[in-house]
C-alpha cells in the first residue's frame, strides 16, 4: 500500500508539471521565444534606478538591449544591493524582493544574489520540464521515495537591516507552495535538517533517514563527491547507525552495510542524478560502479543566479532552459550569438539576464554544444572561464590547466593544481603521475609561465602525492569558507593557497 500511494504522489507531481513541459517541448520557435521574455523583463524594470540609467524604456528589441546595456559582473551590482538590503524599492527590479540568495566562487567572498516571485518562477520553468520528463522517461521512479541532497545551514538564519531574509529556509522553497506539499510527503530528509549546523549531526540524521527508507527510487545531489561523503560516513559509522535502525529493518540490511552492498540496501533505487561533466566525471563513474544497474543521469547547469539546462532522456547534452531567462553566448573571439546561433562543437560562455534584476550578467560558466533536439541546442558544462591564477602575471587558465593535464585526469581520484608562495602545486590521487620535470614542461607551454620561470619568479613546481580522501577534504574546505554544498564544483585549477594543511599526503621526492 505504501508504494502505490508514493506512486499517486509522485503522479499528482508528474501532473503539475505536464503544462510547463509541453510547452517548452512543443515550442516551434525559441528566438521569439527568448525575445519575448527579455522585452517582458526590460517592461517591467523599464521605472527602476537600474532601468532608468541604461534607457529601458526605449529598448524595443534584443538588438537595443545590446547597444544599450553593458556586460556586468557583481561588482557592478554591490551599490545596487546595498541600497535594497537596506529597503529600497525599485532598484534592480520593480519586483519585491523575497530573500537575498547567498553563493560564492572558488575565490571570492560571500554575493547576495536578489530573489523575486518571477526569479523564482523562472527556475521552476526548468525544473518541471525536467522532473517532468524524468517520471515519462522513467516511471520506476513514482514508485517510491526521492532524496534531494540539502544544504546545511551555516548558522542562524540571518536578516538585513531593513529585514530581508538571507537565504531560503528550505532548498525546496524553489518550488511552489503544493510541490512543497506533495514532496514533503515523499522526500527522504529528516524533520528541520536544513538548520542544522552541526556537520556530524548532519551526516548521521541524513544517513539515518536514507537507510530506513525501503523504497528509495531517486537520489539527486549536485556533486557527486557529496554521495560519496555519505557512503564514507556509513562506513565509518555503521554500528552507531544500524542500532539507531528499528529492528526489522537492521536485521534486513546489517549484512548488506557491513559489505557495502549499496544496492541490496536501496534495492528500489534506480537513477542517481548528479554532475558528470569536467571534474565531475570521475566521481560520478565511482558512483556507477558502486550502484550497479542504477541509472547515473547526469544533471544539467544550474547556478544561484539561473536555471540554464536540464537533461532528457535519450539526450547526449542537456537543453538549454529557453524559457527560463534570456540567454546571450559569448564564443572566444569575443562574438555574441543569440540561443539559434549556436554552432555544434563550440564553446560559449552564457551571459544571463533574469528577473531577479541581473542584466546581461556574466556568470563565467562556458558549456560546449554537443548537438540539438529539434532546435534547442543540446550542452555540457565545460569549465569556468575567468578563473586564474595569477602571482606574478603568469596569468593560469582553468582551461589552460585542464588541457595540460589531460594526460593523467582518467587515471586519477583527485587532481588539482594551486600556487604556494612563489611556486604551484599538483594535488594529486593516482599510482601514475607525472614527473615535476614534465609538469614545468607542460605549464611552460603558456608563454606568460614561461616567462616567470625564466626571470626566476616561479620555483619549479612540486607535486604533492594525496592520501586518505581528498575529495571529502576539499569538499569540507569549500562548505567551512562559506561555500554553498550545491556551489562547490570540483576544479583543476584552485586560485587558493595553503592547501597542504587541508588535504592528507606528502611531497614527492624532487
Amino acid at each position: 500500500m505504501i508504494r502505490l500511494f508514493y506512486f499517486l504522489v509522485n503522479s499528482l507531481c508528474s501532473l503539475m508539471y505536464k503544462k510547463e513541459h509541453d510547452r517548452y517541448f512543443g515550442c516551434l520557435d525559441i528566438k521569439s521565444a527568448q525575445e519575448e521574455l527579455l522585452l517582458s523583463m526590460i517592461r517591467q524594470a523599464e521605472h527602476t534606478e537600474y532601468g532608468k540609467v541604461y534607457g529601458f524604456a526605449e529598448i524595443t528589441s534584443a538588438e537595443d538591449y545590446q547597444k544599450k546595456v553593458p556586460l556586468t559582473v557583481y561588482e557592478d551590482y554591490l551599490p545596487y544591493i546595498e541600497k535594497i538590503a537596506d529597503g529600497a524599492q525599485n532598484i534592480l527590479t520593480g519586483e519585491h524582493i523575497i530573500m537575498l540568495e547567498p553563493t560564492s566562487g572558488s575565490a571570492s567572498a560571500s554575493k547576495y544574489i536578489p530573489y523575486t516571485k518571477t526569479l523564482k518562477e523562472q527556475f521552476q520553468k526548468g525544473i518541471k520540464p525536467w522532473l517532468r520528463n524524468l517520471y515519462l522517461s522513467c516511471p520506476a521512479v513514482k514508485w517510491g521515495q526521492s532524496y534531494w541532497s540539502v544544504t546545511p545551514a551555516l548558522g542562524e538564519r540571518r536578516y538585513t537591516k531593513a529585514g530581508i531574509p538571507i537565504g531560503f529556509e528550505e532548498d525546496s522553497e524553489y518550488f511552489g507552495k503544493m510541490e512543497q506539499y506533495c514532496m514533503n510527503l515523499i522526500f527522504v530528509s529528516p524533520k528541520n535538517i536544513a538548520a542544522e549546523t552541526d556537520m556530524e549531526r548532519f551526516y548521521f540524521r541524513t544517513l539515518e533517514s536514507l537507510l530506513n527508507a525501503r523504497h528509495l527510487t531517486l537520489i539527486s545531489v549536485w556533486n557527486p563527491t557529496y554521495l560519496m561523503l555519505l557512503l564514507d560516513y556509513l562506513d565509518r559509522n555503521r554500528e552507531l547507525l544500524l542500532m539507531a535502525l528499528p529492528d526489522k529493518r537492521r536485521r534486513q540490511i546489517g549484512d548488506a552495510v557491513e559489505k557495502k552492498d549499496y544496492k541490496r540496501i536501496w534495492k528500489s533505487l534506480v537513477l542517481i542524478s548528479c554532475w558528470a561533466d569536467q571534474n565531475a566525471a570521475a566521481e560520478a563513474d565511482k558512483l556507477a560502479v558502486l550502484f550497479p544497474g542504477v541509472s547515473i543521469q547526469p544533471k544539467g547547469l544550474l547556478a544561484t543566479e539561473g536555471f540554464i539546462s536540464f537533461p532528457a532522456a535519450g539526450e547526449t547534452g542537456a537543453g538549454i532552459s529557453y524559457y527560463s531567462h534570456y540567454f546571450e553566448f559569448r564564443s572566444d573571439d569575443g562574438r555574441f550569438y543569440p540561443i539559434d546561433g549556436l554552432e555544434k562543437g563550440r564553446r560559449y560562455e552564457v551571459i544571463l539576464t533574469t528577473g531577479g534584476g541581473l542584466y546581461r550578467y556574466q556568470i563565467r560558466d562556458q558549456i560546449q554544444v554537443c548537438g540539438y533536439r529539434g532546435t534547442v541546442p543540446l550542452v555540457r558544462f565545460a569549465g569556468k572561464s575567468g578563473k586564474v591564477s595569477d602571482l606574478y602575471g603568469e596569468k593560469l587558465t582553468e582551461e589552460f590547466i585542464d588541457t595540460a593535464l589531460e594526460p593523467w585526469k582518467e587515471m586519477s581520484q583527485f587532481l588539482m593544481l594551486a600556487p604556494d608562495q612563489d611556486r604551484y602545486i599538483l594535488y594529486i590521487q593516482a599510482e601514475n603521475r607525472p614527473t615535476a620535470g614534465q609538469l614545468d614542461e607542460l605549464l611552460r607551454k603558456n608563454f606568460h609561465y614561461d616567462y616567470c620561470r625564466r626571470l626566476g619568479q616561479l620555483k619549479a613546481p612540486r607535486l604533492f602525492v594525496l592520501t586518505g580522501n581528498p575529495s571529502q577534504a576539499y569538499l569540507e574546505h569549500c562548505r567551512e569558507s562559506g561555500q554553498r554544498l550545491g556551489d562547490i564544483k570540483p576544479s583543476c585549477l584552485s586560485p587558493l593557497k595553503d592547501w597542504n594543511g587541508v588535504f592528507e599526503g606528502f611531497f614527492d621526492a624532487l
